[in-house]
């Protein structure tokens, strides 16, 4: 028997359809959870960077809270210490202790003085090495390329 109508060729042709859009169904179907996997990736990393983070943050808390105890404990170690030497100086010396406070705010003033004094010299140097690149810049501009 013979097809005379093309049936059996339609039929190939049908079932060959079918198995190709099979592995194309197959082939997306990879590709969507491919794409699954990889976001799933990306969220997890994100939520181990910020766990990250946090724990980091938290560890830098405990560092300044621990600098600010060990600065506390210094200034309270020198006020103590100034209390003892103002006593020991109020015994041997009398209510002089005044003096000894003026020349405090005086060296101060002076440690003051010498600290603007230096932050303009070095403004000064930091002027004058901008301006010695700029014109290293400009010099090496005209040496690679020249004047056209």
């Amino acid at each position: 028997m013979s097809d005379q109508f093309g049936f059996l060729e339609g039929a190939k042709s049908l079932s060959s359809s079918l198995n190709a859009s099979r592995d194309v169904s197959k082939e997306l179907s990879k590709s969507i959870s491919d794409t699954q996997k990889e976001a799933s990736d990306v969220a997890q990393q994100r939520n181990l960077d910020r766990r990250r983070e946090l724990r980091e943050n938290e560890v830098r808390k405990e560092l300044f809270l621990k600098r600010v105890l060990i600065q506390w404990e210094h200034e309270e170690q020198v006020r103590r210490e100034e209390a003892r030497l103002r006593a020991d100086f109020l015994k041997k010396y009398g209510q002089r202790w005044a003096e000894v406070e003026a020349l405090k705010v005086k060296l101060e003033k002076q440690d003051k003085e010498f600290q603007k004094a230096f932050d303009k010299d070095l403004r000064k140097a930091q002027v004058a090495q901008f301006w010695c690149f700029v014109v290293a810049g400009y010099i090496a501009y005209y040496l690679v390329w020249g004047i056209k």
